[in-house]
């Protein structure tokens, strides 16, 4: 895995530059106007870089149009912040984040349903064996994008404490890691909170005790989900429980880290997105979800090492293509939106107390 990792990070550039020559469908031309709409307003919590490109991309389709793209602070805080203003929306999409959390979303009446008329996108593809859903059964939401739960690690820092390789969710458990493990705080993230459920679908009644025993090995939660990264690619802490796609980057930085796709099971990281119940420009913000599943921007998102989810937008063997990344990994979990939410005030009360006692940072 850490050659397939490697060889990722090394052609990506050359992948996407490829299919970016080669796809025969660009993104959508902009409609005619008709609804006379010229402010879009996204919230999302992508990373920044991409969320520039889809800004400038989708303003250059449409003239005279301004996208304006907030993020809120983390996924929980996006969707609390969409409740706030559920009397009087101010966004018109809401991008990025699991569809674990868009179905809670749905329950509070936040979301509108849309079918996409993007060319390709199918509801539904093959992913580990089984297949996984890309649209909300009533198109409330849509996925985009895709990433796997599971590890990061820094070689160097494991080499100089003389620490094992983790091979499983269970290994983090081990006291030898005591202080060396970061997490986000699952209650803001929805990276932390994708890796929690994910050890609920794999271990079910006994994910708690393993919750318990890793909680041990760490010595607080970070309030955000990008600095966990940050401290173990600057070799601060020798893991962090995160996702797939921040690891790829770092390498590609040149960090001494990889990623750990748990032999026990990872879960696919989803990112979806959804128009919002209510929203002022509604019009634009169906363009602008054809738009992010439009050939060309699922090309500029592998850019960014997001893993597109239409099939037959890039050849299958290359690396950052879907088959490509799930060719040698164990066991896949789809995302399990009705599980989360059956377990959402467990894994509340659970990781609140945790958080109490350890605080964030």
């Amino acid at each position: 895995m850490m050659k397939r990792l490697l060889v990722i990070v090394m052609f990506i550039a050359c992948a996407t530059m490829v299919f970016a020559a080669g796809a025969q469908e660009s993104a959508a031309p902009a409609a005619d106007a008709g609804h006379g709409e010229t402010e879009l307003v996204v919230y999302s919590t992508i990373f920044a870089e991409y969320a520039e490109a889809m800004k400038a991309g989708f303003e250059a389709l449409h003239p005279g149009v301004t996208v304006n793209v907030l993020n809120p602070g983390g996924t929980e805080a996006m969707f609390k912040k969409l409740e706030s203003e559920s009397a009087n929306p101010q966004a018109d999409v809401v991008h990025a984040g699991s569809m674990i959390n868009y179905q809670h979303a749905i329950e509070m009446g936040l979301l509108e349903p849309y079918a996409p008329q993007a060319p390709g996108f199918k509801s539904s593809i093959p992913v580990g064996g089984s297949r996984l859903e890309l649209s909300h059964p009533e198109n409330y939401y849509h996925v985009w994008s895709l990433m796997f739960t599971g590890v990061m690690y820094n070689t160097q820092v494991l080499e100089r404490y003389n620490l094992p390789i983790p091979r499983t969710y269970t290994d983090l458990t081990n006291p030898v890691y005591k202080d060396q493990i970061i997490s986000a705080d699952p209650l803001k993230s929805s990276t932390a909170s994708s890796n929690v459920v994910a050890m609920l679908q794999i271990y079910g009644d006994e994910a708690p005790k393993l919750w318990e025993g890793i909680n041990a090995n760490l010595p607080y939660y970070s309030g955000s989900s990008s600095r966990i990264y940050t401290l173990v690619s600057k070799g601060e802490f020798a893991m962090a429980i995160g996702l797939s796609r921040p690891a790829l980057v770092a390498m590609q930085e040149g960090y001494p880290v990889n990623f750990l796709f748990p032999e026990d099971g990872s879960q696919v990281y989803d990112n979806s997105m959804a128009l919002v119940k209510g929203a002022k420009h509604p019009n634009l913000a169906k363009e602008f979800i054809d738009y992010i599943l439009s050939d060309e921007m699922q090309l500029k998102g592998a850019e960014y090492l997001y893993i597109p989810v239409k099939q037959g937008v890039m050849d299958p063997s290359l690396p950052v293509s879907l088959e490509s990344v799930t060719k040698d990994m164990g066991t896949i979990y789809a995302p399990d939106p009705a599980l989360a939410e059956e377990n959402r005030e467990l894994i509340q009360n659970t990781f609140g107390e945790y958080i109490r006692t350890k605080g964030t940072k």
